[in-house]
């Protein structure tokens, strides 16, 4: 039974093991590329490139005689005697061969061995073995090692051998003598390199003489030989040295195929990001997104260094459109121990992240928290507004600014909700307002246009000139608009300005006062009027006279300014050109409500009632094309660098490409007219009567409702990537009233209980 099992068990391992390996492995492999010989017929001389260097020939061609190492192959028992002749025969004359290399030394050195003579006066044994290959040499030693037959003698010291030179050669008594046939003298020809060619006339040598002169020294030793093979290979077509490479492979063994292969995957390898400069590994890592871009930074430790670069996270913050503006980046980090503390996850090797990946993770998170339905954000609900609708809605980080028809402006905080200042001073409603830093200014319907000091509330001047309601204004900020002859930039304004449109069809243009900016701007003062009847104003630029109804629309851009009106046309404005009015664009058929200007494309957009979008080249003064689509008032228009946004009274919203005027997509949700939306690059918030929702601006679909409690309009919308601000009606009490809602999508990854990622949070009252 034993003796079964065993049997059993050796035909398994005889069915079961590899054969043994083959000592040749490549002798019948088949390539896994082109190693045909091509055309075997084609002749050397459309191959050879006839470029002639005496550097580029091997050195069997190379001018004058060269020495060579010289050795004999000779019988063990006749070693003796052999080299007591040598002494006699060469007397007086040092050989090559008193400093000797052993072919493991050679090849440990990465060169090729050392020559060998392939013919020499030898015994029958060894004259015999030069038609085989060529065995491995045995390391050199001494006459009395046994059982050789073929032996390399070594000079003692102090022998003296004469070099093998030609002239040696062909001398009888200078050659070597076999003691095995005391008879006659066998003597092999032993050749030696003859001299270079000499072009006297400086011609190129023809293809055949180059070939003569290699072919017509036969090779003595095995360094010879290699040249020789090597120098041949320049006749040898590129498509045909596959061939010649993979046949001389066949008949490598196999641990030397090993040892190659080794060579060649080392020299192959490559690190691709580290061996280009950083620019160009940065701009290669900056098309990949943010999760390649993590798993690039787990390969290796130059590539974790090369991906902890704050650059390139900033770069990817952009292109991703998570943040846009430089100066918000740098704002960002210029604190990142807290941006560590509030998003970074613990772990060992948190040290060694980049503060930009960390913002990059954090922008990432929060607009995810915007586009997934399941995250409430945290909500501040401000009551106190009364009935009063709100006009106007602008904030940033710290304060929200609101512009009401019942006289007064509020400003609150972003972050708490809490009233800081209440700005009186209007007789009538606040339509129109805009801020930036410390300065504020509002537009009413009592004509007045005012300017504030948003950190103590008061009002610093007034400028009347309005014989009617303000209804739109903007501020023109100093920026290049060319270059001069002499390549410098053009910049204008020179300082802010301020324009503003009334129903009594006219604009103003004023310079902006700057006494609420830097030092000294809080100290209490006077309230100063100016008026546009004073020709001592200093800060009245100009009048902008020529609509024939009210100027409902405003926008410019450094010397231009578009304006839109009741009067059906777009008016263009040259500021540089002392206020004059270069063009009337006339096209529509009915009141115009909003307009957008790129002065970088050279072009204008105006919204009508007559539910088209006009496009406009403002430069040359005419019309380019007209977007249809909407079926009602288009009151609403809104530009960025990648979309042109309008709202109409049709219930829909449009997003259109600002170059080619082509629909991107159509928002189709709401139930009645469209009375305020923003947008950026990634997201639309839209609101209507009780409806305020959000859009994915580069898909064109729904995402969510921001507000389900809503029993009211929705005056106005104002949001930043962490924010988002509404104006509103709710109803308290059977009475409609106006909040303020604001929700924050921000709150810090680590400061959340471990059990919520975004649920409910119940809205915090306050009162204004």
């Amino acid at each position: 039974m034993l003796l079964s099992i065993k049997l059993w068990q050796i035909l398994v391992m005889q069915c079961i093991m590899p054969k043994s390996p083959s000592e040749y492995p490549l002798s019948g492999a088949a390539p896994t590329f082109d190693t045909r010989l091509v055309d075997p017929q084609a002749r050397l001389l459309d191959v050879w490139s006839g470029s002639f260097s005496p550097f580029s020939l091997p050195s069997l061609v190379a001018s004058g005689a060269k020495e060579s190492r010289k050795r004999f192959r000779v019988d063990a028992n006749a070693c003796a005697e052999e080299s007591m002749e040598s002494q006699m025969t060469f007397k007086d004359c040092e050989s090559g061969d008193d400093m000797m290399m052993t072919d493991s030394e050679s090849s440990d050195a990465l060169t090729h061995p050392p020559k060998r003579r392939l013919t020499s006066v030898a015994s029958g044994q060894c004259l015999s073995s030069l038609s085989a290959r060529f065995p491995p040499s045995s390391a050199h030693s001494n006459c009395s090692v046994p059982n050789s037959a073929n032996v390399v003698a070594t000079p003692a010291e102090g022998d003296h051998l004469q070099p093998c030179t030609p002239k040696a050669l062909d001398s009888l008594e200078a050659t070597p003598v076999s003691d095995l046939d005391d008879q006659s003298a066998q003597q092999l020809v032993l050749p030696s390199p003859s001299a270079s060619p000499v072009q006297s006339s400086g011609e190129k040598p023809s293809v055949f003489e180059v070939l003569e002169n290699l072919t017509s020294n036969v090779p003595s030793t095995q360094g010879e030989l290699i040249d020789l093979v090597l120098s041949l290979n320049d006749f040898v077509s590129e498509q045909n040295r596959n061939h010649v490479v993979f046949e001389m492979l066949k008949l490598v063994s196999r641990s030397s195929l090993s040892s190659i292969c080794g060579i060649i995957e080392k020299c192959l390898r490559r690190d691709l990001l580290t061996s280009l400069p950083v620019e160009i590994s940065l701009n290669i890592l900056s098309h990949l997104d943010a999760p390649s871009v993590l798993s690039v930074a787990q390969v290796c430790r130059s590539w974790l260094r090369l991906v902890n670069n704050t650059a390139l996270w900033c770069k990817m913050l952009q292109r991703d459109k998570l943040v846009t503006d430089e100066a918000q980046i740098l704002r960002e980090l210029a604190n990142p121990q807290k941006l560590i503390e509030q998003w970074a996850t613990p772990g060992p090797l948190l040290s060694e992240i980049n503060p930009a990946q960390i913002l990059y993770k954090k922008r990432s998170i929060i607009f995810k928290r915007w586009m997934d339905p399941k995250y409430e954000p945290s909500r501040i609900s401000v009551a106190g507004h009364g009935a009063n609708i709100v006009t106007c809605l602008q904030h940033d980080e710290e304060k929200v600014i609101t512009g009401l028809d019942g006289k007064s402006i509020n400003v609150h905080s972003t972050k708490t909700g809490e009233l800081l200042r209440l700005l009186k001073g209007h007789d009538g409603g606040v339509w129109a307002l805009k801020y930036f830093s410390n300065t504020l200014v509002s537009g009413s319907t009592d004509r007045d246009v005012r300017v504030w000091n948003i950190r103590t509330g008061r009002c610093s001047h007034v400028f009347r000139g309005h014989t009617s309601t303000v209804r739109c204004l903007d501020i023109l900020h100093p920026v290049q608009i060319g270059v001069n002859d002499n390549g410098q930039p053009i910049m204008y304004p020179e300082q802010p300005l301020l324009v503003t449109g009334s129903r009594d069809h006219n604009l103003h243009v004023w310079k902006l006062p700057l006494d609420n900016e830097g030092e000294g701007a809080d100290v209490i003062r006077e309230t100063k009027i100016y008026d546009v009847k004073d020709p001592s104003n200093p800060y009245l630029v100009a009048l902008l006279l020529g609509h024939t109804q009210s100027v409902r629309s405003v926008t410019g851009y450094g010397n231009i300014i578009i304006s839109g009106s009741y009067d059906t046309t777009v008016r263009v404005w040259d500021l540089m050109d002392g206020g004059r009015c270069k063009h009337i664009l006339e096209g529509h058929s009915d009141k115009i409500y909003s307009t957008a200007l790129n002065f970088k494309n050279k072009r204008c957009y105006s919204g009508s009632m007559d539910s088209s979008i006009n496009v406009w080249d403002f430069e040359k003064g005419k019309l380019l094309y007209s977007l249809q689509g909407h079926s009602s008032l288009v009151g609403l228009l809104a530009l960025s660098d990648d979309y042109l946004v309008s709202a109409a009274a049709d219930s829909t919203l449009r997003v259109w490409d600002p170059n080619t005027g082509e629909t991107v997509s159509k928002l189709k949700g709401h139930n009645s007219a469209i009375t305020c939306f923003q947008h950026d690059s990634l997201r639309i918030v839209s609101g209507s009567e009780r409806m305020f929702k959000l859009w994915d601006i580069r898909t064109g679909k729904f995402v969510r409702d921001l507000l389900s409690d809503i029993t009211g309009g929705i005056w106005q919308v104002s949001f930043d990537p962490d924010r988002c601000i509404a104006a509103l009606q709710k109803k308290k009490n059977d009475t409609e009233e106006t909040y303020i809602e604001i929700l924050d999508f921000s709150t810090p990854l680590n400061s959340l209980p471990h059990d919520k990622s975004g649920s409910s949070q119940t809205p915090l009252m306050l009162k204004s």
